[in-house]
C-alpha cells in the first residue's frame, strides 16, 4: 500500500514536471500572450450580452460552466467592473439552473422515463423532507458535473424554490472567487488576487464543515427505521 502510494506520488510529480517544461517551452517559443490578448479583444468586442446569454444556455447542454468562468473576469472585469461581471454572472447562473430543471422536469422527463424503465430502473424519488439534504449534498460534493447535477434533480422534481436557492448559491461563491481572481490577474491587481484566495479557503473551509455534517446527516436518515 506504501508502495503504490509512493508510485502514484513519482507518477504525479513526473507529470507536473512535463506539464511545466511543456508550458515552458510553449510560451517560449509561442506567442502565447498575444494569442490570449487576441481571444480577449474578440470576445471583449462581441459585447457582454452574448458571452452571458451563452454562459445561461450552453451549460444545459453539457458546456463546462467553468469554461465561462475563468474568461469573464480577464475579459470584462476592465470594462464593466469586477462587480458588474459577478452579478451578471450570477444572474446567467440561475438562469441556467431554471432552464435545466424545465428540461429535466418536464420536456425531457418522458424520454428518460422510458430509457430507465427499458433498462430496468425507475427515476429517482426523493421525499420532500429529505429534498433539501439531497440538492445540498449533490452541489456540495463535486462526484458529478454540474450540468449532470441539475439533469438528475429536475427529473426527482426536487421542490423548485430549495433548488434555485442552493443551485445558485453554491456554485456563484466559486464563480465570485474565479472572477475576482482573474480579473486581479489581468491588471496586476495583488490585492485582489489576495482576496481571490481568502475567499476560496473561506469557502473551502465552510464547503468542508457541510461535507461532514451532510454526511453525518445522510447516514442518520438511511439508518432511522422505516415507518418512524
Amino acid at each position: 500500500m506504501i508502495r503504490s502510494r509512493k508510485a502514484q506520488l513519482v507518477l504525479i510529480g513526473i507529470l507536473t514536471a512535463v506539464a511545466v517544461v511543456g508550458a515552458v517551452v510553449l510560451w517560449r517559443h509561442y506567442d502565447v500572450r498575444g494569442f490570449i490578448d487576441r481571444v480577449i479583444t474578440a470576445l471583449r468586442s462581441a459585447g457582454p450580452l452574448p458571452f452571458f446569454v451563452a454562459m445561461a444556455l450552453l451549460p444545459a447542454v453539457g458546456f463546462p460552466l467553468s469554461g465561462f468562468t475563468f474568461v469573464a473576469g480577464p475579459v470584462f472585469g476592465p470594462t464593466l467592473g469586477v462587480g458588474t461581471v459577478v452579478l451578471c454572472a450570477v444572474a446567467a447562473i440561475a438562469a441556467n439552473v431554471a432552464l435545466s430543471y424545465g428540461l429535466a422536469a418536464y420536456a425531457l422527463r418522458p424520454v428518460a422515463a422510458w430509457v430507465v424503465r427499458w433498462l430496468g430502473y425507475q427515476l429517482p424519488d426523493i421525499k420532500p423532507k429529505t429534498a433539501w439534504l439531497a440538492i445540498v449534498i449533490l452541489r456540495v460534493v463535486p462526484v458529478t458535473p454540474f450540468s449532470l447535477q441539475s439533469v438528475i434533480l429536475g427529473l426527482a422534481r426536487v421542490p423548485f424554490g430549495t433548488y434555485m436557492v442552493v443551485s445558485v448559491l453554491v456554485p456563484s461563491t466559486y464563480a465570485a472567487s474565479i472572477i475576482v481572481l482573474g480579473d486581479g490577474l489581468m491588471r496586476g491587481d495583488r490585492w485582489a488576487m489576495a482576496g481571490s484566495g481568502a475567499m476560496f479557503v473561506v469557502v473551502g473551509v465552510v464547503l468542508h464543515i457541510m461535507r461532514k455534517r451532510l454526511n453525518a446527516s445522510a447516514a442518520a436518515v438511511n439508518l432511522k427505521p422505516p415507518g418512524r
